[in-house]
């Protein structure tokens, strides 16, 4: 099948490869390369890196939208696009230009339609998700479904791990797509079921709320995790949170392992209830726990939970805040 290949971020970089080797891809479009880090130099997007070691032809607009690109992919004449982590809507002009506008989503759609699908399906405990390919249409992920394939999410596993594990299961989606396709195997169906949504993050979304349950903050900062990154303030100044571990309600043989034993209930939302018996443990709301297994303090190295303990000499009843 003669291809465009759409995309940006590095989810969609198995795909890219796996559309290079099995098929004849006549172009990638990826977002123009923009001026970042220290020195503002320009950097480019892991597509483009990726079709550069490819030799691929690449074409960078600022509007895939604009009469500049409709002719840019009418000079291809393909006979379809795959789309994966682009950044940018496409409208029904691109859309009708090829028989197949196919989208690779990092969710099990109808589920988390939008911009940060894997973070959220992370934040909000599922337990499951996965990559769905669609024929795209005019909405947001809404168009009619062609294959899923699905995968668990650990108890402790990160946003940015499940999200390298789904990029590769969408490289392996994507050719079970394709070949369907021109086989004629496929047959697009709507979506069924109520769709959730999956807004964009911002890093200002990473603030940790204390009186929420300790289990929804453990899979609020894993699923911040690496960006936009979980955190609170400590003495005025803004710490990270990494990694994290669930310890439940204070109770029973829990509380007793803690300094405060039983009275450790009894503390507020963001108290350091331990230092050192379990670790650095924290009081989350309706009297549950979470122990802070790696945070990083502003300026420095993400380190243990411990080290953090000892090298600001932390004590209990000292307190996390969502205030400088």
């Amino acid at each position: 099948m003669k291809l465009v290949f759409i995309g940006s971020a590095d989810f969609a970089v198995p795909s890219l490869e796996s559309v290079a080797r099995e098929h004849d891809l006549e172009l990638v479009i990826t977002q123009p390369d923009r001026a970042g880090g220290r020195g503002m130099e320009a950097s480019y997007t892991p597509v483009k890196e990726k079709a550069l070691e490819l030799e691929t032809p690449i074409y960078q607009p600022e509007d895939i939208n604009s009469r500049d690109s409709l002719e840019r992919i009418s000079q291809v004449d393909p006979d379809g696009f795959v789309l994966a982590a682009y950044g940018q809507k496409v409208k029904k002009e691109v859309l009708e230009s090829v028989e197949w506008p196919v989208n690779i989503h990092g969710s099990l759609l109808p589920k988390y339609r939008g911009a940060a699908p894997i973070n959220w399906a992370v934040i909000r405990g599922e337990e499951v998700t996965g990559v769905t390919t669609i024929i795209m249409d005019e909405g947001i992920d809404t168009g009619p479904m062609l294959l899923k394939k699905r995968t668990e999410i650990g108890e402790n596993e990160t946003a940015g791990e499940v999200h390298d594990r789904l990029s590769e299961l969408a490289g392996e989606l994507v050719l079970d797509t394709l070949a369907g396709l021109e086989e004629g195997t496929i047959d697009p169906r709507e979506q069924e079921g109520e769709p959730s949504f999956a807004p964009k993050l911002s890093k200002d979304d990473g603030l940790v709320d204390w009186s929420l349950r300790s289990m929804d903050i453990h899979n609020h900062i894993r699923g911040m995790n690496p960006w936009p990154g979980a955190y609170s303030y400590y003495n005025g100044e803004r710490v990270g949170f990494y990694r994290s571990r669930d310890l439940g309600d204070l109770e029973g043989e829990l509380a007793s392992k803690l300094p405060l034993g039983r009275g450790s209930g009894e503390t507020d939302p963001g108290e350091i209830i331990d230092t050192g018996s379990i670790g650095l443990v924290v009081r989350c709301g309706d009297r549950t726990a979470l122990k802070l297994n790696q945070v990083q303090p502003p300026s420095k190295c993400v380190m243990s939970g411990t080290d953090f303990v000892n090298g600001y000499h932390l004590e209990i009843g000292d307190r996390f805040t969502d205030t400088c």
